[in-house]
């Protein structure tokens, strides 16, 4: 029997060395299923979903696993790879609302060409604002740079709250240090951050 407070950490080493492969990795997943599957709830999407979507995630954090190089945490590269899922799951279902809509136009007009044409054009998404894009890059930009520039452990906290939107008992237990532990560094990183990045971002609120 594995002791109950092995780090995150030691089980992912264990696991790329193939250790108690299916225990590990069975652990791994109990510890991050909760804020895993509020992310994707945060997002829109029915409890259904979520679980679906979650299950999506570990299959992906199995397959990649051995490729992580603990560069970044291990709840930062979880939740990139939730982000991508979550955009790939926006894509596809704009994808299916395309077909039917293309499916219902066909239908509705299938002996006028010039005018499933005109509806067609008058229904599609506007394209994205090119100025809007390349603001929000460089303010992206400024807030990844001012982050790298807090203690580890602080910008931990900060990266998990302010780029994954994770509660203040959720850093707590994805990171294990206590809650007042989160809220102090916090306080101490939105002084920071608001001194280095407010003419990008005004006010920060963590």
């Amino acid at each position: 029997m594995r002791p109950p407070d092995i780090t995150t950490e030691e089980l992912i080493r264990e696991i790329k060395q193939g250790l108690n492969l299916e225990e590990n990795f069975r652990r791994l997943f109990d510890r991050s299923y909760g804020q895993t599957h509020r992310f994707f709830q945060r997002k829109g999407f029915s409890p259904e979903d979520s679980h679906e979507l979650t299950q999506e995630t570990f299959l992906s954090v199995y397959k990649g696993l051995n490729g992580f190089r603990q560069e970044t945490t291990f709840e930062n590269w979880l939740f990139s790879i939730a982000e991508n899922i979550w955009r790939s799951e926006l894509e596809r279902r704009k994808a299916r609302k395309r077909a039917a809509r293309v499916i219902s136009l066909d239908q509705e007009f299938a002996g006028g060409d010039e005018e499933l044409f005109s509806l067609a054009a008058r229904i599609a998404d506007p394209a994205p604002d090119q100025l809007d894009r390349i603001i929000d890059k460089e303010k992206s930009l400024k807030l990844h740079e001012a982050l790298r520039q807090l203690p580890e452990q602080m910008r931990r906290c900060t990266e998990l709250r302010i780029l994954h939107d994770l509660s203040y008992s959720e850093i707590a237990g994805l990171m294990e240090i206590s809650i007042n532990t989160v809220k102090g560094h916090l306080r101490t990183a939105k002084k920071e951050l608001s001194e280095r990045l407010k003419p990008y971002f005004g006010e920060i609120e963590l």
